[in-house]
């Protein structure tokens, strides 16, 4: 679903972040837990903006835009 929305965005994979691998769909928690690794990973750098968006059960979504700093 996830690489569906990316190209259907046409964003390019290089900035579309997924992390599941490693511990699946953990529903609004996802978000987060994915922040984090990216961090770890040095992704984030300052001046960057991410957008941050999730959606679940019930259509439930939500998104925000950051910027490091």
């Amino acid at each position: 679903m996830l690489e569906h929305l990316r190209k259907k965005m046409d964003i390019a994979s290089e900035n579309f972040y997924i992390y599941m691998a490693a511990i699946g769909n953990t529903v609004s928690s996802s978000v987060p837990v994915a922040l984090d690794e990216a961090m770890k990973e040095k992704q984030v750098t300052p001046q960057t903006k991410w957008l941050l968006a999730g959606f679940g059960v019930g259509y439930s979504w939500a998104g925000t835009v950051i910027t490091f700093i």
